[in-house]
C-alpha cells in the first residue's frame, strides 16, 4: 500500500465518523439526513488534457435536509484524487517561460465544497431517482514534478456540480446511494500556469443514514 492510499484510508475513516455523528446527533429529526460515498474521478474538459487516467480514490460526504416531501437543501464535502505519469515535452506558461521533456508525474488532489438543492422522485421508504445541483468551488492541489523539479499550483476555483442519482432503501432508517456528478470549473491554472477549466466525472457508490 503505498503512501496516497494510507492517507486515504485516513481521511475515509474520520469522514465516516463525522457522518455517523451527525446521524446520532440528528436522530430525532426526519427532515435530516446524511450520506457518505466512496467516489471515482474520471478526468473531463481541460482536466483530461493533463491526466487521462481514472482517479480511484475518492470519497464524498453529503448532508441534506428536507425543506419539502420531494426538495432538499443541503452542503456536500468531497476528496478526489487523480494521478498520471507520462513521458513527453511540455511548454512552461511560467516566468521564466521553457520547455521541459521527460517522465512527468501529474496530480491533482480536488476538495469540492458545495452548497446543494436536490429533487426526488417517489416517496420516501421507497426507490427514489433524484436530480440535483451542487453549487461553490473546491480546493485544487495541482503538481507537475519531473526529476527533482517540481510546480505547484494551490488555489480555489469556482464551480457547480449537476447531479443524477438514485436512493435505494435497505432497511428503516439505512439505505445505499449510487449518484454521478459532473464537477466543471469556471477558471483557473494548472501547475505550470496555463488556464485551464478543470472539470471530471464523480461517480459514487456508498450510504445514507436517514432518521
Amino acid at each position: 500500500m503505498n503512501i496516497n492510499q494510507i492517507k486515504f484510508w485516513q481521511v475515509f475513516t474520520v469522514f465516516a465518523l463525522t457522518i455517523l455523528l451527525f446521524s446520532s446527533s440528528y436522530a430525532q429529526r426526519e427532515q435530516w439526513y446524511g450520506a457518505l460515498t466512496y467516489s471515482v474521478s474520471v478526468p473531463a474538459g481541460d482536466t483530461k488534457n493533463i491526466i487521462e487516467d481514472i482517479g480511484w480514490w475518492g470519497i464524498g460526504l453529503d448532508y441534506r435536509y428536507m425543506v419539502q416531501k420531494n426538495l432538499s437543501v443541503g452542503l456536500y464535502f468531497g476528496w478526489n484524487t487523480m494521478y498520471e505519469r507520462v513521458t513527453g515535452q511540455t511548454e512552461l506558461n511560467t516566468d521564466p517561460p521553457g520547455t521541459i521533456f521527460g517522465t512527468q508525474d501529474n496530480t491533482i488532489n480536488s476538495f469540492p465544497i458545495m452548497a446543494s438543492a436536490h429533487y426526488y422522485f417517489g416517496e420516501r421508504k421507497q426507490l427514489r431517482p433524484f436530480i440535483g445541483l451542487n453549487a461553490g468551488g473546491s480546493i485544487m492541489l495541482q503538481q507537475k514534478a519531473i526529476g527533482i523539479f517540481v510546480w505547484d499550483n494551490d488555489q480555489w476555483q469556482w464551480g457547480v456540480a449537476p447531479e443524477v442519482g438514485v436512493a435505494i432503501p435497505v432497511e428503516r432508517d439505512f439505505g445505499l446511494l449510487i449518484n454521478g456528478k459532473y464537477n466543471m470549473y469556471f477558471s483557473g491554472q494548472d501547475a505550470i500556469g496555463n488556464d485551464v477549466n478543470n472539470a471530471y466525472w464523480a461517480i459514487n457508490v456508498g450510504f445514507i443514514w436517514e432518521p
